[in-house]
């Protein structure tokens, strides 16, 4: 039984630290084709009345609280209100870092009293990439593309330091260039790529992404630490979204907010690490050829996160209908008696569509498997 073999790890990770833990997990599993829907999770919206409904089934008044964070990101608007949830239970929270803990991820972290990391731990940079309905348009997905914030910034900072402006602003106020008419035609070409209101839009999340990160770090007081140097570091001066930050540079970064698990909590951070994996088979990609083989259609579910504890759990599920069917060279043309469905043919690429009949946070009632 799955989930209680995940009790039986939460209930010793809990003897070890003597607090309550609730498993906060966004599950990463890949498939091929990319980017089916359910397999992953991000923070979001939704979460908080899951994660609500966890903490006061499991949480008493006098309890203190861990929460297992496991996340590549999600949605930086729903932080603060996720966050200040959890410290209606316990303002002094910690964070628990096995494994991944990014982005917005990282972010929420920043709220908690402690972030306690094993060897294999991350944090990474929380700067965001912004969409709306201004954003350019990605002509071969027919959908928007996201607009890195720091890659705006660092656009016009490239014309400036290429045009020698830094050493230019050193010199006395008489031996000054102008550089307004060397950058113009730069600062028009991006203008002309990006509509001003997604420009805006990027500017509004570069100011709110800075005050966020402040208010969670400001949550606990320690003395001495520099905070704008933090904010400064996690969403500008890495350089890459992508570069990840072990507990030793972490602890560089945010001092004591940081510390290091022992080993007995690491081994067993480690063991339900590795369960969820089974459980939810995500080191294993899922190759929807192989699930379909010859059918026309299957029936699947998936379960993209949990949160849980050793009394109560949710788990985000998706229940559909997977169809496969041959992709014909261009010009060709099949006829078909009505309502049958294009038939495999052996040697043509395939496409797959899933149809989705259900996909929300559901109440965990029984050990529940997932399609492999």
């Amino acid at each position: 039984m799955a989930y209680d073999q995940r009790k039986k790890l939460i209930r010793k990770i809990e003897g070890l630290r003597g607090r309550k833990l609730i498993s906060f997990c966004n599950f990463d599993r890949p498939s091929i084709p990319p980017n089916i829907s359910g397999l992953t999770t991000q923070i979001a919206s939704d979460t908080k009345e899951a994660l609500f409904r966890v903490l006061k089934e499991s949480c008493k008044e006098s309890d203190k609280l861990d929460i297992l964070l496991y996340t590549r990101g999600g949605d930086t608007n729903s932080v603060w209100p996720i966050a200040c949830l959890i410290r209606e239970f316990d303002p002094n929270f910690e964070v628990l870092v096995p494994f991944r803990a990014h982005s917005s991820g990282t972010l929420l972290s920043l709220a908690a009293k402690t972030i306690i990391m094993t060897r294999l731990g991350e944090l990474s940079p929380i700067d965001p990439t912004t969409g709306n309905q201004f954003n350019p348009i990605d002509i071969d997905k027919k959908s928007r593309l996201g607009i890195s914030v720091e890659d705006v910034s660092a656009y016009e900072k490239y014309f400036h330091q290429a045009f020698g402006h830094e050493e230019n602003e050193k010199l006395s106020p008489k031996n000054k260039r102008d550089f307004k008419e060397d950058i113009k035609p730069f600062l028009n070409r991006l203008i002309e790529e990006i509509h001003p209101l997604a420009l805006g839009n990027v500017h509004r999340v570069h100011l709110q992404i800075r005050q966020l990160a402040r208010m969670l770090l400001e949550f606990h007081d320690y003395k001495g630490r520099n905070v704008q140097n933090i904010i400064e570091k996690l969403t500008t001066k890495y350089y890459s979204h992508l570069h990840m930050i072990g507990r030793n540079e972490a602890i560089d970064l945010l001092g004591r907010q940081v510390q290091k698990s022992s080993d007995d909590l690491e081994l067993q951070l480690d063991k339900l690490l590795r369960q969820y994996e089974d459980d939810f088979a995500l080191r294993k990609p899922f190759f929807a050829s192989a699930f379909m083989e010859d059918n026309l259609s299957k029936d699947l579910t998936f379960v993209g996160g949990v949160v849980e504890s050793t009394v109560w759990g949710y788990k985000f599920q998706t229940k559909g209908k997977l169809s496969q069917f041959s992709d014909l060279p261009p010009n060709v043309q099949v006829q078909l008696p009505p309502g049958q469905q294009m038939p495999i043919v052996k040697g043509l690429p395939r496409k797959y569509l899933l149809d989705i009949n259900f996909q929300g946070w559901v109440r965990n009632k029984k050990p529940e498997g997932v399609t492999l």
